[in-house]
């Protein structure tokens, strides 16, 4: 890299926060009512991180340098160990299914799970559209900022970032600050497991394109409000202290300057 990391770090978020603010006031806007179709405005500014990585690479790598970051799109041959994939599928529901065991445990009464088409059909829709985020919170920013800080550093700051950047949109779809207190750690503690999984699974890009849909697609299970596509029994508190618990466990078994050195590996 050229520039300092400090300066490729600054130069992304300046960026991403100039796409941004036209896409949380018409958020906001859509929310009201004054326009319609919040799920529409909420979607498109989903892209803004994939433009804003798309702009610098292209000015410091050309056309050549936007070929290389999108190729990593489909790189599931750097999946050397195929056991990788039962976390990349089963982790998330774990989670998910710990916040509905959670809610029933409380007396919330939560309809029972029933599998239909949407399941399947959004993780389908939802791969396809995490490339927007993931080509920057993934194939853009994480690999220069754990190679500096370490991977649970590295994870931890751009988990801030992708939370952060949500902020907005959670708040003018009208949730409480408690709700996004929680829902801000959740997304923080998440991009720790997708590290681990990230750099476990060869550092694809493919891979955590298969994590990223669990955040939407395993809600389907149970109707859900067209608000923000959640069910009713929905806790960012229990999905945050669980996500919490299992990156400390992560770190702990695999190290917290690469989340890829097991603790208890057997060494010949």
């Amino acid at each position: 890299m050229n520039v300092s990391i400090s300066r490729f770090l600054l130069e992304f978020c300046l960026l991403e926060l100039m796409l941004s603010i036209p896409f949380w006031v018409l958020v906001a806007l859509a929310q009201a009512g004054v326009i319609p179709n919040y799920q529409m405005v909420n979607a498109l500014w989903s892209a803004t991180p994939a433009i804003a990585v798309l702009i610098l690479v292209y000015r410091r790598s050309g056309a050549e340098g936007v070929k290389a970051i999108l190729r990593r799109c489909f790189d599931y041959a750097r999946i050397k160990s195929r056991k990788w994939y039962l976390p990349i599928f089963f982790v998330w529901p774990f989670i998910i299914f710990v916040m509905y065991e959670v809610a029933r445990w409380t007396g919330q009464a939560p309809p029972s799970p029933q599998l239909s088409w949407l399941v399947p059909g959004t993780f389908i829709l939802f791969f396809f559209l995490v490339y927007f985020e993931e080509l920057a919170w993934t194939g853009y920013l994480i690999d220069p900022l754990q190679d500096k800080y370490g991977a649970l550093n590295g994870s931890l700051i751009v988990g801030v970032l992708w939370a952060s950047f949500h902020g907005p949109v959670w708040l003018a779809a009208g949730w409480p600050l408690e709700w996004c207190a929680w829902q801000w750690v959740y997304v923080v503690a998440s991009r720790v497991l997708f590290v681990w999984m990230y750099n476990n699974a060869g550092r694809s890009l493919f891979a955590v394109a298969l994590i990223h849909p669990a955040f939407g697609c395993y809600f389907y299970l149970w109707p859900v409000s067209q608000n923000m596509g959640v069910p009713s029994f929905y806790d960012p508190r229990t999905l945050a202290l669980t996500t919490v618990a299992l990156a400390a466990i992560v770190t702990f078994l695999w190290g917290a300057r690469t989340l890829s050195r097991y603790r208890y590996a057997r060494t010949s």
